[in-house]
């Protein structure tokens, strides 16, 4: 046995997944791939901008 397969087979085995199992892993991904996507493109929304400063807002009055 040479140490390569000593090494192999001291890894723990993990079951094969369920087909419904990676199709929820798989959705998730998806899901979450998309969210992030809109997080990073779109546009901040305008009720999470700034106000403008009072002097800014006094200026008009002038």
């Amino acid at each position: 046995m040479s140490i390569g397969e000593e090494q192999r087979e001291s890894f723990i085995q993990a079951p094969p997944l369920s087909e419904n199992a990676l199709l929820a892993i798989i959705a998730a991904g998806f899901v979450m791939l998309h969210v992030l996507t809109a997080v990073s493109l779109l546009p901040p929304s305008a009720t999470t901008t700034a106000a403008p400063s009072l002097e800014q807002m006094l200026a008009h009055y002038d």
